[in-house]
């Protein structure tokens, strides 16, 4: 890679796109001038990122709400109903703005972290995964979508139990396998419930919390494998 190509990749890149992402960063060793690029970058996106940071609402404007809907009731006339209208249409942007939207996912990265943590949470071999003979059959049976494991891109991973759990208001599948003493989970969801798009037969990558998650997409079910 050249330092043209490292700027367009800078401009469009693809985070998740492994194997451009790293002859990108192999120049950028090489390439002082490159590597100040990346590293201003980087600064930007954090710097943008911590900009719009979740902030609590402070609790007095709740309480300036929460006092005309008590004194909505109280008054009359056209005054009143407009002041009941005002509180009204607060509480609906209040509930809009700060309740997430249900069974799906705003991007790979928030995807990413919710099935970290649910690996983090429930990767133990008992008593919460029963025992699968048959990957498809107990899929077809529990997650009531077909779905098939043939191969995984990690070691020679072979496979401990399953069980169904909810993230997000959408059912996945949590597959549990095992390396030796490295345990890896395999999350199986349908691709209409996450919310957003996967190119088919395309290999993601991200790290969360220093967990490595690869994330694909086949026949219509997404898959997510942490390692």
């Amino acid at each position: 890679m050249d330092c043209a190509t490292f700027s367009s990749w800078l401009e469009n890149r693809d985070t998740y796109d492994l194997s451009e992402a790293d002859r990108a960063m192999k120049h950028a060793v090489q390439c002082a001038k490159c590597k100040d690029l990346l590293q201003k970058d980087e600064e930007l996106d954090r710097f943008v990122a911590k900009m719009f940071q979740y902030e609590m609402m402070d609790k007095r404007m709740y309480g300036k709400i929460d006092r005309s809907l008590g004194e909505s009731g109280r008054k009359r006339g056209i005054k009143g109903g407009l002041a009941a209208a005002v509180a009204m249409v607060a509480v609906v942007a209040l509930f809009f703005a700060f309740t997430p939207s249900p069974g799906s996912f705003s991007s790979m990265d928030e995807f990413g972290r919710y099935i970290v943590q649910e690996h983090q949470n429930h990767g133990r071999i008992t008593p919460l995964f029963e025992k699968i003979d048959n990957v498809e059959g107990w899929g077809r049976d529990n997650l009531h979508k077909s779905f098939k494991v043939n191969t995984l891109p990690a070691g020679n991973l072979k496979i401990v139990g399953g069980r169904i759990c909810t993230i997000k208001d959408c059912e996945f599948a949590h597959l549990l396998y095992q390396d030796g003493k490295e345990i890896y989970s395999l999350f199986v969801v349908s691709e209409g419930e996450i919310g957003f798009n996967l190119e088919p037969g395309r290999m993601y990558s991200l790290t969360v919390a220093g967990v490595e998650l690869h994330v694909w997409q086949k026949q219509k079910m997404v898959y997510a494998l942490t390692s």
